[in-house]
């Protein structure tokens, strides 16, 4: 949440060359005094100063210039030279009284160059010792480094050590603030207050919260009031501290006015590290406006005070040259300059943050601090990634790469990486491939051996790019080399890294899957005559069948779960490519597999996977491959697996596979088998389901004649005798029997009998789970719609209605959409008359989710809505709507070839000539009469074509326009 802090240690120097210059005037210095102040005890204290200054001084340019590992041998000399008897920090101290603050200050210096170049250990003992040999020191400044050698302990003790470790060290600096508080010493009351701020810090890390907090108010009540600088830079520490903390544990409103407090009490500071804190604080702030932005707070004044925020920061710190100041200074123009971009709430906004990363680049381009480089670099970047001009980006990408290619600081890296991904993104959009294949090759080589997390994500973005290229190309081996490698673990920790990987293996899969041979046009997997087709299976699908097998045995038991959805997916379309390629017992083996892998997975969308791989598992086992034995236990494990499913695509899954299961028992019945539909069932013979069956097929063909009353006893000859039956297979054919009941009494009008026989069946079977029973129930609902029209009982119709569409609205079963589609188109009509926004609200859904249905079923509902929908708006006088309706179907249906579509077609037409005139398309209305009619007879009634062809007399142009228009074609310019 805080990315932006104080450099530690603080720099000393502006820039590398400045540090060069002291420390060559510091050996210089040290060279000359040296041979004057030996030995130490006849040399004059000033001179003996003097030389410990050049020394010291040497130290702060080594630590600017990156040399810490030569500070060790610095320290060495300076202690070898004033105490010479001495072998090692553990001897006797010999050295003048003195000279014990140079001692100390040195061997402190030295542990911190031990720990910075990795001797953590051998940093401590050091550390440990110094305090140990000058315990009993009263001197104030030898007191200094005591408490110096103790803090620096703590925080390598706390950073390298676990929970036990900090709270030792927790306990240390309460010893150190104990013991050293009551020092007046400056220098030694700034530690202690750093003492006390890293004992609150520590106590966070440990969660001790509030305690932490105390801690952090206790040391600003304690600083507020001080006289000098250095403790009135502590005080707000503490107080900025305690701010982030608040903000941590999601304290925002406490956290802000704590910040608000620091910046008007310390608003005048003028040394570093208040104004230092001062940044930070307008930079929190600002910040946590931001993020109030970016989760759509609800506030009309939030991006005035954001952009007032962030001209707080840029009007008191902008002409800084502090590097931790110009850190939060560049932070804050981007995020100004992304405020202006994403509110464009003025015509300039947009030049405006443009104007404003111009001038941030002009002045930080070139400066030292790798943090402010890594601000500048994504300003930057935020401005180019959202043009959407791969020219104009690739002219940006390549100025910050020679800008920044070269720098090998480790913050600038992964943007670096990601420049370098952006560059060849934009190439290839400008179908300069080789050009993009160079600087892919360019990011592999310098940044794939990195150990940061999001720099190798941009290499396999690099590799996926890689790949894509080269598969379009036809290089499919290239593609499938650049493919390989990504499956180690490190970096398995970071989920967008992960993320990224899966995707690479899933792509190598879909390629080898591109290269295996396509599915076989005959999918029962029998010829002509009804003999088994044999296939081979090709080197392609072995690739292809072993990236599934890799890319799931990586990502199946991933903790993140659209990770594990990747590998489910690629595994289940490895079990339908067997089945395409007439494999089936390869098919059923992947479908097992699949089941075996994910069989335990919560996540709802895997589970919806797990529950298809078994339906088609079993599909193939009984209608592929004819073991309806080995199909049954599938279809029990599927259902026994979910059996509280309420979704309604697992729902559908679970309804298919009742049904089926019930197929199953029937088949391996037919075949001889002993069959148990459960024991709590009646017996059911084969002779018996085939008596019903013969009967209830006797009710449907009088039906179809016309002869409803014989029907309905033929219906209520298997009702009678079986309805209350709760055998599966009766219950099946009793909820058939009764649907056409319905239908046929209201056929015959008995609209009160048809209706009570469509409630039955609701009520009955509503809460069957299974395809064949919802499908009936479905049309028995639409049939009550039906009769409470007829009986002029709205409100119950729309009742019906809309119980249909939330119950199968997202169904994948097409006969249930086409209920659904039917159930709002009909509702469409019933209001029209009342609520015209509504009805055209409910034929609008209809096109959008059904004209481009591959079932004629939903294609008809979406065409005759929009011959609908047409007629409303024209007659509310919305003529350019109703064209955009009517050109739509026409468009998506012109050339359909089923007669009903077709003359909803027609009628759509019809109404465009009827609307083109109120739009000023006079031409247009013109062409579309003559179109209608030129239609033969019967496409068209001819009362109606009279009607047109007054239309089109009164439109038609005369001879003399027609001529004109002919010459003036004549005479047209060419294209």
């Amino acid at each position: 949440m805080h990315d932006i802090d104080r450099p530690d240690p603080s720099p000393r120097f502006a820039n590398s060359s400045t540090a060069a210059s002291a420390l060559a005037e510091a050996e210089a210095l040290v060279a000359r005094l040296l041979p004057l102040s030996t030995p130490a005890d006849n040399a004059s204290p000033d001179l003996q100063e003097h030389l410990a200054s050049a020394w010291f001084r040497q130290v702060e340019a080594l630590d600017a210039l990156g040399r810490t590992a030569e500070v060790v041998a610095v320290a060495d000399a300076l202690c070898a030279h004033f105490e010479p008897g001495a072998r090692d920090v553990l001897a006797p101290v010999f050295a003048p009284v003195a000279a014990w603050p140079w001692i100390a200050r040195a061997q402190c210096e030295k542990a911190r160059a031990l720990a910075a170049t990795g001797r953590a250990e051998a940093a401590l003992g050091l550390l440990r010792e110094v305090q140990r040999r000058f315990e009993q020191a009263q001197s104030p400044a030898l007191r200094e480094w005591i408490v110096a050698a103790g803090l620096e302990e703590a925080r390598l003790r706390a950073a390298g050590g676990a929970t036990f470790a900090r709270v030792d060290m927790v306990r240390h600096c309460e010893g150190l603030a104990r013991r050293f508080g009551g020092d007046d010493w400056p220098a030694t009351r700034v530690l202690v207050a750093r003492v006390r701020a890293a004992q609150a810090r520590m106590l966070a890390e440990l969660d001790y919260h509030d305690e932490a907090l105390k801690q952090y108010a206790a040391l600003h009540d304690d600083l507020q009031a001080a006289d000098e600088p250095a403790l009135k830079a502590q005080a707000a520490d503490a107080l900025h501290a305690h701010a982030r903390l608040l903000e941590t544990l999601g304290r925002n409103e406490e956290a802000r006015a704590l910040l608000r407090t620091l910046i008007d009490a310390h608003a005048d500071a003028a040394e570093p590290d208040r104004r230092q804190t001062l940044a930070l604080a307008r930079t929190d702030l600002a910040l946590a406006l931001q993020r109030d932005l970016l989760r759509g707070a609800q506030d009309e004044d939030l991006e005035e005070r954001l952009l007032a925020a962030c001209d707080a920061v840029l009007d008191q710190h902008a002409d800084s040259e502090d590097a931790t100041v110009l850190r939060c200074v560049n932070r804050i123009l981007r995020v100004k300059a992304q405020l202006l971009r994403d509110r464009d709430a003025e015509p300039d906004d947009e030049d405006r943050a443009d104007e404003l990363a111009e001038w941030q680049w002009s002045r930080y381009a070139g400066h030292p601090d790798a943090q402010v480089r890594k601000e500048l670099l994504l300003a930057m970047l935020d401005q180019l990634v959202p043009l959407d001009d791969p020219a104009r980006e690739l002219v940006g990408y390549r100025r910050l790469l020679d800008r920044f290619g070269d720098d090998r600081s480790a913050l600038l890296q992964p943007q670096l990486a990601r420049t370098r991904l952006l560059e060849a993104w934009a190439l290839r959009a400008l179908d300069r491939g080789d050009e993009a294949l160079s600087a892919l090759s360019e990011l592999d080589a310098l940044h794939a051996e990195s150990a940061d997390a999001y720099t190798r994500l941009q290499c396999v973005h690099g590799r996926i790019e890689r790949a894509r290229i080269l598969e379009a190309r036809g290089d499919v081996e290239g593609a499938l080399r650049a493919l390989e490698g990504w499956t180690e673990a490190r970096g398995a920790e970071d989920t967008a890294l992960r993320r990224a990987i899966a995707r690479a293996m899933d792509l190598r899969c879909d390629i080898l899957q591109a290269q295996a041979p396509a599915a076989h046009p005959r999918p029962d997997g029998k010829d002509e005559e009804g003999r088994a087709i044999e296939v081979a299976v090709t080197e392609a699908e072995h690739r292809f069948a072993a990236a599934v097998d890799a890319l799931v045995a990586r990502f199946a038991k991933d903790p993140v779960e659209d990770l594990r959805t990747i590998a489910v997916k690629a595994q289940y379309a490895l079990a339908a490519h067997w089945r395409g390629r007439l494999q089936f017992q390869r098919a059923v083996d992947a479908y097992a597999a699949l089941v075996q892998a994910f069989a335990a997975d919560t996540c709802g969308e895997v589970e919806g996977v797990v529950a298809s791989a078994y339906l088609n598992q079993a599909y193939a086992l009984m209608m592929l491959l004819g073991r309806e034995a080995d199909a049954l236990p599938v279809y029990d494990a599927l259902l026994a697996r979910f059996p509280n499913a309420t979704g309604a695509a697992m729902r559908d899954t679970l309804a298919k596979a009742a049904a089926s299961r019930l197929t199953c028992l029937n088949r391996l019945q037919r075949q001889g088998a002993a069959v148990s539909y459960g024991d709590q069932y009646e017996d059911l013979t084969l002779a018996q389901r085939d008596a019903i069956d013969a009967t209830i097929e006797r009710g449907r063909v009088l039906a179809v004649e016309g002869k409803h009353r014989e029907a309905i006893a033929c219906y209520d000859e298997v009702l009678q005798a079986h309805v209350e039956s709760l055998h599966p297979e009766l219950r099946r054919h009793c909820l058939d029997a009764m649907v056409r009941k319905g239908y046929s009494l209201g056929c015959l009008s008995q609209r009160e009998a048809a209706l009570a026989v469509n409630d039955e069946v609701i009520a009955r079977y509503g809460n069957e789970l299974s395809t064949s029973a919802e499908k009936d129930v479905a049309l028995a609902m639409s049939n009550r719609a039906v009769q409470l029209d007829k009986l002029g009982r709205r409100d119950e119709e729309l009742q019906t209605y809309d119980a249909i569409i939330v119950r199968w609205a997202r169904s994948d079963v097409a006969y249930l959409r086409e209920r659904v589609a039917n159930a709002r188109y009909c509702k469409a009509i019933t209001i029209a008359d009342t609520d015209l926004d509504a009805a055209l609200a409910l034929y609008g859904h209809v096109i959008d989710t059904c004209l481009h249905a591959s079932e004629v079923a939903l294609r008809t509902y979406a065409a005759k809505s929009s011959v609908n929908r047409g007629v409303r708006l024209r007659k509310a006088g919305r003529y350019e709507e109703a064209v955009a309706c009517c050109e739509a179907l026409v468009e998506a249906c012109g050339e359909e070839a089923d007669k009903g579509i077709a003359a909803q077609v027609v009628k759509a037409r019809i109404g465009l000539a009827r609307s083109y005139g109120h739009v000023g398309q006079v031409e247009r209305q013109v062409e579309t009469l003559e179109l209608l009619l030129a239609l033969p007879a019967g496409k068209i009634d001819e009362g109606l074509r009279t009607e047109l062809r007054a239309e089109y007399q009164q439109l038609r142009p005369s001879p003399l326009v027609k001529a004109a228009r002919a010459l003036g074609a004549l005479f047209a310019p060419k294209k």
